[in-house]
């Protein structure tokens, strides 16, 4: 388990004119199942072209802006609180107003998210290569993250790869320990001091506003709201966990997945 600081993002890689697309989780930090990056539009702008052969999800922390297919120019508009599905080999851009920040991306983390050659998805009609949801209208509650544990990009819309979650704990909250065996855990934190805790070695490592927390496969685990702070966090496993939908109640074998995509398993690293 790490706690992620500002200093130690990767750089820029220059996917976002008049903006910035920080690597936080992904192929520099070591991570095997998820991206997350940082993306922020110093100026009213567009990213580049991006098509990569894995899902993304992403998250609008603050400001406006829009997701658009490249070839069919439908757009679709982004405010605070949206959260985006894209499926593999899609091409897109992001725009946004100076001032918006997404954080997300493609899982796992790419080392180029633009290049992946573009093949139309099956069954579009029924999955959207591009779905906008919101924080605001999630499709799963999972009452031991938290009281207020969102599930909104999840398997139940068709993601497997890319998954994000939006979570509140009050304070003197803390969640029910627990493991994924088969997903990275990535919490980013956008409100809030805590303590996140590593069940397996004892470790305890505090973090607070704009940290990663990042739990490699296998390590039971807790985050804390043990310092007085009501904490709000973006993230959640990659690939979707099963073994946790269904201690929430899912019956996972009934969701009908794309014809391109799969239960994750074991030992497997989506879109590897």
């Amino acid at each position: 388990m790490r706690v992620i600081t500002r200093d130690e993002w990767g750089p820029d890689q220059g996917l976002i004119e008049g903006g910035t697309w920080f690597e936080m989780v992904g192929p520099a930090s070591g991570a095997k199942c998820r991206g997350l990056y940082d993306l922020q539009f110093e100026q009213d702008g567009r990213s580049k072209l991006l098509t990569h052969p894995t899902e993304a999800a992403y998250y609008v922390v603050g400001g406006s802006g829009s997701i658009v297919h490249d070839t069919t120019g439908d757009a679709q508009p982004l405010a605070e609180g949206s959260m985006v599905h894209v499926r593999p080999h899609t091409p897109y851009r992001l725009t946004g107003a100076a001032g918006t920040r997404l954080v997300g991306g493609p899982c796992p983390g790419q080392d180029s998210i633009t290049g992946a050659p573009v093949i139309p998805a099956p069954a579009a009609d029924t999955w959207p290569v591009i779905s906008v949801h919101h924080r605001d209208k999630p499709g799963l509650m999972v009452p031991f993250i938290s009281q207020d544990a969102r599930l909104v990009v999840w398997l139940g819309i068709g993601a497997v790869a890319a998954n994000m979650n939006y979570v509140v704990l009050q304070p003197g909250e803390r969640n029910k320990e627990h493991v994924h065996a088969y997903s990275e855990d990535t919490i980013h934190i956008l409100e809030g001091r805590g303590t996140a805790e590593n069940v397996t070695t004892g470790e305890k490592l505090a973090f607070g506003p704009g940290d990663t927390i990042h739990i490699e496969i296998g390590f039971w685990h807790a985050v804390a709201a043990d310092r007085g702070e009501r904490i709000v966090s973006v993230g959640g496993p990659c690939p979707a966990d099963v073994d946790m939908l269904r201690a929430a109640g899912v019956d996972v074998d009934q969701i009908e997945l794309p014809p391109d995509a799969a239960l994750p398993v074991p030992g497997a690293v989506s879109g590897s």
